[in-house]
């Protein structure tokens, strides 16, 4: 179990309204975040039966972004 505090929660918050306001925005975009993906970022994905949620993640201290669109290309062929 991980522990959190008051502020990191009212950050998450802040961040998923945020993200709901910018999904709604741009209904054609699946993700959001405020800046670069970096390590320990937050993150949402929109999410839902009709993509009408938000679920956000925090991306790990350790994370290190990959692209995978080119390995999804090179499958194809």
């Amino acid at each position: 179990m991980k522990m959190t505090t008051e502020s990191q929660e009212i950050e998450t918050l802040s961040f998923a309204k945020d993200a709901a306001k910018h999904f709604a925005k741009h209904t054609e975009h699946t993700t959001f975040t405020r800046k670069d993906i970096t390590p320990g970022c937050l993150f949402a994905i929109r999410w839902g039966l009709q993509d009408d949620c938000v679920l956000i993640i925090k991306l790990d201290d350790d994370f290190e972004p990959i692209c995978y669109q080119q390995i999804i290309r090179e499958n194809a062929d």
